[in-house]
């Protein structure tokens, strides 16, 4: 009988220890009549210790806890013993042998006796580490939750809404109590199509997770761009407990993103596509039109003497002629064709589906006249021309790139033929192209080494008989290519800004020969020097006159400079005032190509200027050209009544050398007379050696 009572007691106890154990509970008893304690195997593994590893009781307890947690047993233990309490519950930390803290539940009750003393005290120690553990990482997560300010959504595996942060609240605008219980379905946009979910499920299947862009909608219907993570919560079987989706706003990014993508292919001054987007639209137009068989055209354009705007009015009022220029030309063309800026003055022109290259040219001849038109720029009119080069694909070139620089090339022979006009690409071009630049480089060079001549064209007074002026013509004999004419090199001067130092060396050349000749006892009136455009129109060019004439020490009124009459009226509110001071300087001042740019004699009585130069068109079908013939004799009256003086060139003939004689004409300048030539044949031919 003992014998199983003692085999039940021993079950029992292997039992109560197995149940503690997985419980993690264990138990002690302290008999205050004995001063005995015991403790239960558990009670040793929750204070770190091998079961009967050493003596239960206050002591080895004590030897256990924190050190900062004793004096709170402490008292807890003595208001049990005082009778104060009859119970205690707290949490304690205690420190195993190993070194690893640990957190207990600590429970005791006592009995007392009828007079309050205390019988025994009874309680359990139970390890809660790792529940502690959850409880604050539960804790934390509720935290980051709550003060993160991103989105934060906990659903179901079959999607029903478990919770949300007040961040998803802040960033959709709907309230916590309005989306429990619901889907997600809620804020969905309509931005993306079935394929996109149907990924979007196949990576949170595959790989737990899904990361990506995704546009949802607020609550007001305002759809917006998220960054957007969901991943999935499996259990310890690997099966799907939930679904934790966390997003935020990027609309500030996104607009960040579009406003940076925007620059990137667009000009900043006129909102145009730029180089690059150009580019690439070409590209796609030649694959589609190598596909279709179809035609494209490339326009290249480029502002004639559009520097002279920035010289004179500064760069404010350039900016604002390139904005106006933009608007016409992207008002002129079609609405499927690309206007792009791709730098400077340089505009060009795509026309993609092109019928007939007539259709380029009918567009070109439109800019150029829209163009045309006055531009009121701070309280100006400014009159802009502009030349035009066209290249057709496939006839000029398969790719982008040759496209571009044949359109390039053609504008460059527009100019050369005179701006205001177009010209479209031929294979001569290449060459006279690469010529082009061998002249620039080459001019430069010259420019430094003063390689450049300047020749004389005498000035004869048919009453007088003898030569009263000369004109300077700069002229180049180029190591390779010859001896170059004017009109070969002064365009290239011009648009390159080369003009400036050029203009100056031959004012400053011809300044000196003009002293020389005074020195010398020669007597010629004026010396004549042709100002470009671009040098009147900077500012200083009114005090580089007055030192040059300093240095050289010529007397003013023995320089006469030569403006044409169409830069005159093309830029008249630019020019006005730099006339006026020139002509304070004392130098004489004469229109030259008078007839060829439409001056207004209400004008002409403005200018502070003394001859007029009736342009060679007029007469070099005199005699017998009437017309010719009816221009000159107004042109005569014309200065006679103005009180100017009137210089005819282009003269080659007896016959209209007498006919301009008869007619009243005085001094005359051409071929008939002399040739420009270098000083000294100069002064032999006069007959003044």
């Amino acid at each position: 009988m003992f014998s199983i009572y003692l085999l039940r007691t021993i079950q029992y106890g292997a039992q109560m220890d197995l149940a503690q154990r997985s419980s993690r509970l264990g138990s002690w008893h302290f008999n205050a009549l004995t001063r005995r304690t015991v403790w239960s195997a558990q009670e040793y593994r929750c204070l770190g210790f091998e079961p009967g590893g050493c003596v239960p009781g206050l002591e080895a307890f004590f030897a256990a806890l924190h050190p900062e947690d004793r004096p709170l047993f402490e008292a807890q233990r003595q208001a049990l013993m005082a009778g104060e309490r009859n119970d205690m519950d707290l949490f304690l930390r205690v420190i195993h042998p190993d070194g690893s803290e640990h957190i207990v539940h600590e429970r005791a009750m006592v009995t007392r006796d009828p007079r309050g003393k205390v019988l025994n005290i009874s309680g359990t120690t139970q390890d809660v580490t790792e529940r502690k553990q959850q409880e604050e990482k539960l804790r934390l997560s509720a935290r980051l939750m709550d003060s993160s300010q991103e989105a934060m959504v906990i659903t179901d595996p079959r999607g029903k809404i478990l919770d949300v942060n007040p961040a998803f609240s802040e960033i959709t605008g709907y309230r916590r109590e309005e989306v429990i219980g619901g889907n997600p379905r809620l804020w969905k946009s309509q931005h993306h199509d079935a394929d996109f979910y149907q990924s979007l499920w196949a990576a949170l299947g595959a790989d737990g997770y899904w990361r990506g862009e995704i546009w949802n909608r607020r609550k007001d219907g305002d759809a917006f761009p998220s960054w957007q993570t969901i991943s999935a919560v499996h259990d310890d079987q690997g099966h799907t407990t939930h679904y934790v989706s966390v997003f935020s706003d990027i609309s500030s990014l996104v607009q960040t993103r579009e406003q940076l993508a925007y620059q990137a292919y667009h000009d900043p001054l006129t909102g145009l596509p730029n180089r690059l987007l150009f580019n690439d639209r070409l590209t796609h137009a030649l694959t589609r039109a190598e596909r279709d068989g179809g035609q494209v055209a490339v326009l290249f354009l480029d502002l004639d003497r559009f520097k002279h705007v920035n010289d004179s009015l500064g760069h404010p009022a350039g900016d604002a002629l390139l904005r106006a220029v933009a608007q016409r030309l992207s008002q002129s063309g079609r609405k499927e064709d690309t206007v792009s800026r791709i730098g400077g003055d340089e505009f060009i022109m795509l026309m993609e589906e092109l019928r007939d290259p007539q259709d380029a040219a009918h567009l070109a001849d439109k800019l150029l006249r829209v163009l045309a038109e006055p531009h009121v720029i701070q309280g100006h009119d400014l009159y802009v021309s502009s030349s035009i080069g066209i290249s057709l694909y496939p006839r000029d070139g398969g790719s982008a790139e040759v496209l571009v620089r044949n359109a390039d090339t053609a504008m460059y022979q527009a100019k050369s033929a005179g701006r205001k006009t177009y010209s479209f690409y031929t294979q001569d071009l290449t060459v006279k192209a690469t010529e082009r630049l061998q002249i620039e480089s080459d001019l430069r060079r010259a420019l430094e080494q003063r390689e450049l001549t300047v020749y004389y064209q005498p000035q004869v007074d048919l009453e007088k008989g003898r030569f009263i002026g000369a004109e300077a013509l700069v002229r180049w004999n180029h190591p390779v290519l010859g001896f170059l004419p004017p009109d070969r090199f002064i365009p290239v001067a011009e648009d390159t800004g080369l003009i400036i130092e050029l203009g100056e060396q031959v004012l400053r050349e011809a300044c000196l020969q003009a002293r020389r000749w005074l020195e010398a006892g020669i007597e010629l009136e004026t010396v004549g020097v042709n100002v470009a455009g671009p040098q009147l129109q900077r500012s200083d060019f009114v005090s580089t006159v007055r030192r040059v004439l300093a240095e050289t020490g010529l007397p003013a009124k023995h320089l006469d400079l030569e403006v044409t009459e169409t830069f005159i009226m093309e830029h008249a509110d630019v020019t006005f005032d730099q006339l006026h001071e020139l002509r304070a300087l004392g130098v004489t001042l004469s229109i030259d190509d008078f007839g060829t740019g439409y001056s207004s004699l209400a004008y002409l009585k403005r200018l502070p200027i003394d001859r007029l130069k009736l342009d060679r068109a007029f007469i070099k079908d005199l005699p017998d050209d009437e017309e010719d013939a009816a221009i000159t004799r107004a042109v005569v009256a014309l200065s006679g009544s103005l009180g100017l003086r009137l210089v005819v060139e282009g003269v080659e003939t007896a016959e209209q050398m007498a006919f301009l004689k008869n007619m009243g004409c005085r001094e005359i300048q051409g071929y008939y007379f002399g040739r420009p030539v270098p000083a000294a044949d100069f002064i032999w031919r006069a007959g003044l050696d």
